[in-house]
């Protein structure tokens, strides 16, 4: 075999390895989206196999939940339920693959000026399924308009 040929072929494994690897999507992903309530926003996210292609932002006021697990957690974040709301972010997320892989989901909450007011995160494991990850977190409700976009990360790795 000439060395031209081992080159050629060579090449040719390198391409398509960097073909299947990009197919596959990069182990993080950062987008910064703007806060609107109640709509789809289009993220078209892969990490490794997993496609996240939406997320939708909400907002419920007075804290939340009601009953003993509200009381608790308002006394927990030292909040008052007339002046605390409650975000909740909602990722359409897919793992196509038979293989676990869990997804670090966090959100950055910013002013107009980029300035952080706020995070949540969570994780969560797919393995041929699909499913609408949930983050909630509580606010003070007079913070709730002075967020105006949402930094979204997303880290993959192999469970």
């Amino acid at each position: 075999m000439s060395r031209k040929t081992v080159v050629a072929a060579a090449l040719l494994l390198l391409a398509t390895a960097a073909t299947a690897r990009a197919a596959e999507g990069s182990l993080r992903f950062e987008k910064v989206v703007p806060f609107e309530q109640g709509k789809l926003i289009e993220l078209g996210a892969r990490v490794g196999p997993v496609h996240v292609e939406q997320v939708q932002f909400g907002l419920e006021s007075g804290g939340g939940t009601s009953g003993m697990i509200a009381s608790i957690k308002e006394r927990a974040h030292g909040g008052d339920p007339e002046t605390m709301s409650m975000l909740k972010v909602s990722f359409d997320s897919e793992n196509p693959k038979d293989q676990e892989w869990e997804v670090t989901y966090k959100v950055d909450f910013l002013d107009a000026n980029d300035k952080l007011i706020d995070r949540a995160s969570t994780k969560e494991s797919f393995e041929g399924e699909a499913s609408v990850v949930k983050i909630e977190r509580p606010i003070l409700t007079y913070v709730v308009p002075l967020i105006a976009k949402v930094r979204v990360r997303l880290e993959a790795s192999l469970d």
